[in-house]
């Protein structure tokens, strides 16, 4: 399973990879608001793990472009229940819970 994880903060998107890494069989590329869109353009990705505060704009076309799977993480207590005109995409709150973050991850990969 290939998966892009984007973050605003690297440390935290790094987490991301070492919690998904130790969990699952997977390659796990992490990538910033600067540098995801390119890695989108480069390759395919079985499931994209992305800041919901980083969706907007010609972002989510490319996102919902994508074909990935997808699973948003979010501070916002407002958005824990699902981001307008994003029916269906589970949503992780930070910090982490490293198991609800797996198992988002492995639902959104079967979708």
């Amino acid at each position: 399973m290939r998966i892009l994880v984007v973050d605003r903060e690297f440390l935290v998107a790094m987490e991301v990879e070492t919690v998904l890494t130790e969990a699952l069989a997977c390659e796990v590329k992490v990538a910033t608001l600067h540098t995801y869109i390119v890695e989108l353009e480069r390759g395919w990705f079985d499931v994209i793990v992305i800041d919901s505060g980083l969706i907007g704009g010609e972002a989510a076309l490319r996102l919902r472009a994508s074909g990935s799977g997808l699973v948003f993480t979010t501070l916002s207590v407002e958005d824990m229940d699902g981001l307008k005109g994003w029916d269906g995409i589970t949503v992780v709150a930070k910090p982490f819970n490293d198991h609800h973050l797996v198992e988002a991850v492995k639902n959104a990969a079967q979708v």
